[in-house]
């Protein structure tokens, strides 16, 4: 890819946009304690975070089969919780706005 160089004048009409994915948080919860994801991942879309998420609860369910009542929570950058996966049926998750 050919930068133009350090100073170069573009014309008003020429924008570059460099769009950066959304950062997705993946908490743990137990009960009233949360694991906290520092880190995140970014990815392109709530979709992809969902995705991510029941793959991450299928590798850990039988890690996790005697901690009780888990979930995974999906948050943003701001930590708005955007979807809660159960780890187990009959666990309450679902869709949270």
């Amino acid at each position: 890819m050919n930068l133009p160089p350090a100073g170069a004048f573009f014309p008003p009409h020429i924008t570059l946009k460099l769009k950066t994915m959304p950062r997705y948080f993946f908490n743990i919860r137990d009960g009233y304690d949360v694991d906290e994801d520092e880190e995140g991942i970014e990815l392109p879309d709530l979709e992809a975070a969902k995705a991510e998420a029941l793959a991450t609860v299928e590798e850990l369910r039988d890690e996790l089969a005697d901690a009780g009542n888990i979930e995974l929570e999906i948050t943003d950058e701001e930590g708005r919780r955007l979807l809660t996966v159960p780890f187990f049926r009959g666990g309450q998750g679902g869709r949270r706005r």
